[in-house]
């Protein structure tokens, strides 16, 4: 088989057979692919909506709905597709995976699949996703102490000093890259099969950090593709992009264990101060210019305590059924 796309699903089945829909041509067009969608333990009768509308005529027996059994977090429902798919078609040469909330652009697989095919070093690609603003997300870089300060502090003069650590790459044409976004990814299967598949213990949110850190210490590269590209709404199934609400546990966690397990507790203590510091600096940069600076409620707060509870804790495991299953 030459490809596999999964789509993780949890309450959102509209959007997730919209993204069914719009990736369906590019899955037909391959002819040796399927797609198979993932219910994260929705138990809100999206399992079965998916079921039903799948079996029309109209998906080719393209599209096949698991069902994960629990609520694992994302990566545990990505993974629970790899493993369906191995068991039920053998080993593909790639996997593609989708947020239910994205939909791809006409050729997207094909643009990948170029690019796999001319760079045999890539094990994952990652590229252009839209939010409904017109903003872009591109190649990214891992996440760092000086990234951190940068990121929190806003400020034109401390960003252009620390322009090599920001997080966000200012990348126009296709190259290699730390890591991509978790919204659109292909993976080579060989890949995969080196590096692992993702850490279940991250239950959402630094997950594909995490895998990509991997396959590049497993000896494969990680590209970003500016010839392909997917529209992505957010959020939708975890609320995250909701600013006016306080920032989940769930996100401390896996940023807590990202740094902890690649960077060791002493770096993630010193990455916590140069995420207060540059909270600090940025709530006083709003202070001084009376701005609405849209920050989350008590997030500095939340994030001292966090910080200080966990200081000298080994990293946190992920919590089972929290409500939550997509980016």
């Amino acid at each position: 088989m030459e490809v596999a796309a999964i789509i993780v699903n949890y309450r959102t089945p509209d959007a997730t057979i919209g993204a069914v829909a719009a990736l369906l041509d590019d899955i037909d067009r391959l002819g040796d692919a399927v797609i198979v969608v993932v219910d994260n333990d929705s138990r809100d009768g999206s399992s079965e909506k998916l079921k039903a509308a799948f079996q029309t005529p109209r998906w080719h027996s393209r599209v096949t709905v698991v069902d994960s059994g629990h609520n694992g977090g994302f990566g545990y429902g990505v993974n629970v597709g790899f493993k369906h798919v191995i068991a039920a078609h053998g080993q593909p040469r790639y996997f593609y995976v989708l947020n239910p909330d994205a939909e791809t652009e006409p050729g997207v697989l094909d643009r990948l699949l170029e690019f796999m095919a001319s760079h045999p070093d890539a094990g994952l690609l990652g590229n252009v996703v839209k939010n409904a603003a017109g903003d872009e997300m591109r190649g990214l870089r891992f996440p760092s102490l000086l990234g951190e300060l940068e990121a929190k502090a806003c400020l034109g003069l401390l960003s252009r000093l620390l322009y090599g650590q920001k997080m966000i790459m200012n990348i126009v044409d296709s190259g290699e890259v730390d890591w991509v976004s978790g919204v659109s990814m292909m993976f080579r299967s060989e890949a995969l099969s080196k590096a692992g598949y993702f850490d279940e213990r991250f239950f959402l949110y630094f997950e594909e950090t995490d895998l990509a850190r991997r396959i590049r210490e497993s000896g494969w590269k990680v590209y970003f593709v500016s010839s392909a590209s997917v529209d992505h709404v957010g959020g939708l199934s975890t609320g995250f992009a909701d600013t006016t609400a306080r920032m989940p546990k769930y996100w401390f966690d896996s940023r807590r264990r990202y740094f902890v397990k690649h960077h060791g507790r002493l770096y993630a203590a010193v990455a916590d101060a140069a995420w207060i510091c540059g909270h600090a600096i940025f709530k006083a940069k709003i202070g001084l210019l009376r701005r609405d600076g849209r920050i989350r409620p008590k997030v500095g707060r939340d994030f001292i305590r966090y910080s200080l509870a966990n200081l000298l804790k080994p990293a946190p495991e992920a919590e089972q059924n929290r409500g939550l299953a997509s980016h």
